[in-house]
């Protein structure tokens, strides 16, 4: 090979190389991923919301989801005062539809939400333009769990957008995503409320919340 020809590849070698450096990817740190999204107002989250995805530390809630929920969307409107929401959230349970009624508030960031007995924060993480990352902990008998859960306009994301997804629950460390099915046809927004079974769903909590089951669902 000539000198001329060797300095062609040379060049063109170098091209590529620069070429593939600008369009690579851009690896965020977890101080970026996990930094709370600032929110001076609730007008982003304000519209309908596909369930896509979610983490939890808490056990017993994926095999639940495994097990009997299909799909779940939520509804966002203005609530009472200019940093409230009122949400509604729709979930289709073993193929029957019902929805649920609770309140956020806005503060500095941070959501508060009232959801019958129970009280929890959470704040939002960067994401998707048309996603929502929400990251939630509570308080239940002295243990704190952290949810991680990841929404959408659309009902299916791309590789890339799960993947960052997935990142920001690496950072947390806590267990891989499981998701929704995005095959199942939505639940209508006139899905009647869930039936009163406060004592059912509190003694659910507290089933979940015994040692030994705690130990048999982390296996």
């Amino acid at each position: 090979m000539g000198n001329v020809s060797m300095l062609v590849v040379c060049v063109a070698v170098i091209f590529s190389l620069v070429s593939v450096s600008q369009t690579a990817p851009v690896s965020h740190t977890c101080e970026e991923l996990l930094k709370p999204l600032e929110m001076k107002t609730i007008d982003p989250m304000i519209g309908k919301w596909s369930f896509i995805a979610m983490s939890t530390d808490r056990p017993g809630i994926r095999t639940f989801t495994d097990l009997f929920v299909e799909n779940i969307w939520w509804d966002f409107t203005p609530g009472a005062s200019s940093n409230s929401l009122n949400a509604k959230k729709h979930v289709k349970l073993m193929e029957e539809c019902y929805s649920k009624q609770s309140n956020f508030t806005l503060e500095k960031n941070i959501w508060t939400i009232s959801d019958n007995n129970a009280h929890f924060t959470a704040v939002l993480l960067p994401t998707c333009s048309d996603c929502m990352v929400t990251m939630t902990r509570s308080s239940i008998k002295g243990n704190v769990y952290t949810n991680l859960k990841l929404l959408s306009k659309r009902r299916e994301l791309s590789k890339a957008e799960l993947l960052e997804f997935d990142r920001q629950i690496e950072c947390l460390k806590l267990p891989s995503r499981f998701s929704y099915t995005i095959e199942e046809e939505l639940c209508p927004d006139t899905s009647p409320p869930f039936p009163e079974m406060d004592d059912f769903w509190q003694a659910q909590k507290d089933f979940l919340e015994i040692d030994v089951v705690k130990k048999i669902l982390r296996a």
